[in-house]
């Protein structure tokens, strides 16, 4: 007996976590955290999810496909006994991220991270019996992010986590000849994200100015936002970019085109991050964009040096492309002089402390500075709401431009027609009805199978009815 249920994920967009079970033996895909200010209103909040899906069962792996919260967020609940899997440099970036998320905090998750396994190399593993799986290497806006074939009694399945072809991983066609190299046509089931269902129409616009007077300026790749973002430098001499720290994609790209002149800045945080990623990207082979800038061989770093600052330069000058950090204080003359391009970041504590961003922002805005935003707008309203990030922007005019992690409609279509699915399932949407509608998928519309949180679904039951 085989099944596979979708705990939560059926209906909304992250907070994933999909169980496949074969003969009692299971394991899990990702266990995600929901997004900022929605567990209290959620149907399904993490804590009761977490006793529903460990109940006193066994289970023999959790799977992580990339390493945002809303994918691995509840790490710290699975119980310790539970393998958890995940890519090696995302690991890497663990490493670093979480001892920040965790300033503060009781339970520290950096002890589990570093006992995670990591997925070897274009390489089964086989987690539980019965089950084995095949993680492959796929673009989404998570730096070593993973999709998994899945041969389960004997069914054939692909779960895609989030992915997309537009960033820097899916240039060349990388995905769609991983696809073909590795996966089968004319699988059993596809069980594919679908956010961009909600949030096509913003992704197709021509730029335009809302009712506040912000500016946003939509882009379809990464390519094509590093082009623009120079347009935008440009304007002003003073440049804050809003973006995730783990967006390594769009961080590189706002690297390679900040103008020649002024400075490219960040903190200490950042600075690990980027090294952590462009060291690993090095290790993975050719991808020009993880490499340093011509024009800014040296990254300049908020703060004063201190014994971990060793360890940062050690590590970019053995690089086999060298990138150099050199300490800056957020007063410094030069800042002022040559302009930069700064990547900011919320206070999380703005009741005991002002961190530089907020004091840089406050001098340099009366200078001209411009705020450039490079995250999901659903942060900037009423029902995802990031209090933090809105206290920073304050009244200030801001500049979108930001491109989407996610497939669009016209790359899950794609995907449809190279593995020709007998069972499709949308997950990691609000529209889950909707995907049968869409022109787009026409011709696959009674292969659709949409599920609630929680329904368990037998694969054989549902493989054999097609």
């Amino acid at each position: 007996m085989s099944d596979l249920t979708i705990y939560r994920g059926t209906h909304q967009i992250g907070g994933c976590c999909t169980e496949i079970s074969v003969d009692g033996k299971r394991i899990l895909i990702d266990f995600g955290a929901n997004l900022p200010d929605t567990d209290e209103t959620s149907p399904l909040p993490d804590q009761k999810l977490t006793s529903q899906v460990f109940d006193g069962r066994p289970t023999e792996a959790v799977l992580f496909t990339h390493y945002h919260g809303d994918h691995y967020g509840l790490f710290k609940s699975i119980p310790k006994n539970v393998p958890l899997y995940i890519g090696p440099l995302a690991k890497q970036i663990l490493n670093v991220l979480v001892p920040y998320i965790d300033l503060g905090e009781k339970e520290k998750g950096l002890p589990r991270v570093q006992g995670m396994k990591t997925y070897p190399y274009k390489k089964w593993i086989k987690p539980a019996p019965g089950i084995r799986v095949l993680p492959l290497y796929v673009d989404h806006s998570a730096l070593d992010a993973y999709m998994f074939y899945i041969e389960a009694a004997g069914k054939r399945i692909l779960f895609t986590g989030d992915f997309r072809d537009h960033g820097i991983v899916g240039e060349k066609d990388r995905v769609w000849r991983t696809l073909a190299a590795y996966v089968p046509q004319n699988i059993d089931l596809l069980i594919t994200e679908s956010t961009m269902l909600s949030r096509e129409r913003t992704a197709q616009q021509a730029p335009w100015f809302d009712e506040n007077g912000d500016e946003h300026i939509p882009v379809k790749t990464e390519a094509e936002l590093g082009r623009r973002a120079a347009e935008v430098f440009r304007r002003s001499k003073y440049n804050f970019v809003l973006v995730s720290s783990t967006n390594l994609d769009s961080i590189m790209e706002f690297y390679h085109h900040t103008p020649r002149g002024m400075h490219f800045v960040c903190d200490f945080y950042q600075a690990r991050i980027m090294i952590t990623a462009m060291r690993g990207m090095e290790a993975k082979g050719d991808f020009p964009e993880y490499q340093p800038s011509w024009k800014h061989p040296t990254v300049r770093v908020l703060g004063k040096p201190d014994y971990r600052w060793a360890q940062l330069r050690e590590i970019g000058k053995a690089m086999k492309h060298p990138l150099y950090f050199k300490s800056i204080s957020e007063e410094a003359p030069e800042l002022e002089r040559d302009g930069f391009v700064l990547l900011a970041r919320k206070n999380t504590h703005p009741e005991t402390y002002t961190s530089p961003f907020e004091t840089m922002r406050d001098t340099y805005f009366q200078q001209g500075g411009q705020l450039i935003y490079s995250m999901w707008d659903g942060y900037l309203q009423p029902d995802h709401a990031d209090r933090d990030l809105l206290r920073y922007i304050g009244s200030r005019k801001i500049v979108h431009l930001h491109t989407s992690g996610h497939a669009y409609v016209e790359t899950i279509a794609k995907l449809i027609e190279t593995v020709n699915p007998k069972v499709i399932i949308p997950m990691h949407t609000e529209r889950a009805e909707e995907f049968s509608s869409i022109p787009e998928f026409a011709r696959w519309k009674d292969r659709v199978k949409v599920l609630t949180d929680g329904e368990p679904l037998d694969l054989d039951e549902i493989c054999a009815q097609v």
